[in-house]
């Protein structure tokens, strides 16, 4: 009987949601008679690829070292000789049309410091959805994520290259002095904004 390949992925040292995007863009052309391998350095990762990798119908196995390293076996079509968890049901993906609004460069209500965060992880991992949004619209302080000068203006000319219509409102633009540092997006208007916020869409505010 022949060996069965093994894939090696080292996700060690990469921030959320990283080792996430990476083990998907691996599973995506994963065969049913190889074995891919991801090692992580702490315990959220796991969590976070293994529940991930089970709710594309994928058996896992973890064990962990002295060195704090953490290794997945993720399969499918087969069971690993290591001791698995129970199995998870398969999560839905999103269907449908839908917008995100977007009103401050934060995410969430407490620390801006862990905001910030939390919006660079949110919008690093728009792009690696199943279901892209069709547009996303910025007002108020959230248009200082389409300046020039933005961290994430790289993620979402991405996603605008994706087909997600890019929507930034011209009052907060003016109102900022950021007209002409708009990096990504299109200028638009409190009706256009108005009449897709009450439209049939469903707006998700983050």
């Amino acid at each position: 009987m022949a060996e069965i390949p093994v894939i090696d992925l080292d996700l060690r040292g990469q921030a959320c949601p990283g080792p996430v995007i990476e083990t998907r863009k691996a599973l995506s052309g994963l065969k049913e008679d190889v074995i891919l391998t991801v090692k992580l350095d702490n315990q959220a990762a796991c969590s976070n690829v293994t529940r991930f990798a089970k709710s594309q119908g994928f058996t896992v196995a973890e064990t962990s070292a002295d060195d704090d390293t953490f290794t997945l076996t993720i399969t499918r079509g087969f069971s690993c000789d290591l001791p698995l968890p129970e199995s998870q049901p398969h999560s839905v993906p999103i269907s449908g049309n839908y917008i995100i609004y977007i009103d401050k460069p934060t995410m969430g209500s407490g620390d801006d410091k862990l905001g910030r965060v939390l919006m660079k992880a949110f919008l690093k991992t728009l792009p690696e959805l199943e279901n892209l949004p069709t547009k996303i619209i910025f007002l108020n302080q959230g248009v200082f994520l389409t300046a020039t000068n933005s961290p994430e203006l790289t993620t979402i000319q991405t996603l605008a290259t994706a087909g997600c219509t890019v929507l930034v409102c011209g009052t907060c633009l003016d109102f900022y002095n950021l007209k002409d540092q708009l990096g990504v997006g299109q200028v638009s208007n409190m009706f256009e904004i108005a009449t897709l916020l009450t439209g049939p869409e469903k707006v998700v505010r983050i």
